[in-house]
């Protein structure tokens, strides 16, 4: 259930092609699936245009994520590290990433489906 909400400063629209969303999605999805042991059905990346007022960081991340025992804190690290270094080429602007666990029995959920 790992979901990587993107906020992406709107002075970075001419920076940010929607062609080459696809890509930059599949190289963070990969690193999610690898590094956090992720099952590529239950991963999300959600881009959110946003207006950064006192920030330098123009594009921050949070990643949320159901509680394993193969996701320790060097996993953790190492998918960040990654997810930063490709966001970092592709926007070459200053960038915030945070991580959080969520515990499993604190999460209701509901999945509908065609």
């Amino acid at each position: 259930m790992p979901s990587l909400i993107l906020h992406i400063d709107e002075s970075l629209d001419s920076n940010f092609k929607k062609s080459e969303i696809k890509i930059i999605e599949k190289q963070l999805t990969e690193i999610i699936i690898n590094e956090l042991d992720a099952e590529e059905d239950n991963c999300q990346i959600i881009w959110v245009e946003s207006k950064t007022f006192t920030s330098n960081y123009k594009l921050y991340g949070e990643m949320k994520f159901r509680e394993k025992k193969s996701r320790d804190l060097n996993k953790r690290k190492n998918c960040l590290k990654k997810i930063g270094n490709i966001l970092k080429n592709e926007f070459n602007v200053f960038i915030k990433l945070r991580a959080f666990s969520i515990k499993e029995t604190c999460i209701t959920a509901l999945d509908l489906k065609d």
